[in-house]
């Protein structure tokens, strides 16, 4: 698996890269960019893969702009359909968090590790990861989705972190994604937001 890194910048806020694996690409929250190209890869396909391809994108993309809606996303990144048709059903998306007033980046970790066991990602201990498993509601029923969240300082911004949310598609409209699959795709979200590295200026 081949790897490349995605610079993510800001006016406001320190830029930082993530490594994508291969096959993988980085929308805004809005996928403004994203469905003239999904359209064009999906026509691709062998006639008999569209049908499915078409709509796990089609749930994957709604799970990933309902938690847009939620925060302050600033990246999606998804898989892409390869030559066989075959999809991963996971999405990952970043947002800034910002503390309330009064508390810190570090206080709302605290908090993650208490009420929702959150425990350290790295050996260095600076991404906290917890489980989350969800239901969202999309158009025609609902979507079982599994995922982690991770939450990791900014540099230099006490008040501010770097948040990823892992969504992982557990089943929907009565399929389901066997345990297997779901625990293999964990790993994969692990590594990308470990591998997030901050620029720096200078």
């Amino acid at each position: 698996m081949s790897l490349r890194a995605e610079l993510v910048g800001s006016d406001a806020m320190p830029g930082f890269a993530v490594l994508l694996p291969d096959g993988w690409e980085s929308n805004d929250a809005a996928f403004s960019d994203a469905d003239e190209r999904l359209r064009a890869r999906i026509d691709a396909l062998p006639y008999e893969s569209r049908a499915a391809a078409r709509a796990t994108m089609a749930q994957l993309f709604q799970t990933a702009r309902s938690e847009a809606a939620r925060a302050e996303v600033i990246r999606v990144f998804t898989p892409v359909a390869g030559a066989d048709g075959d999809i991963l059903p996971v999405s990952l998306t970043a947002s800034w968090l910002t503390a309330p007033v009064g508390s810190t980046a570090a206080d709302l970790g605290a908090s993650l590790v208490q009420r929702f066991g959150a425990a350290p990602l790295d050996p260095g201990g600076t991404i906290l990861r917890w489980a989350r498993d969800e239901q969202v509601d999309v158009e025609g029923g609902t979507v079982e989705v599994s995922g982690h969240g991770y939450l990791m300082q900014v540099p230099g911004r006490s008040t501010r972190a770097l948040v990823f949310r892992s969504s992982i598609l557990r089943g929907a409209e009565g399929a389901t994604i066997p345990p297997e699959g779901v625990a293999a795709m964990t790993p994969l979200c692990d590594a990308i937001v470990a591998s997030v590295r901050w620029r720096r200026d200078g």
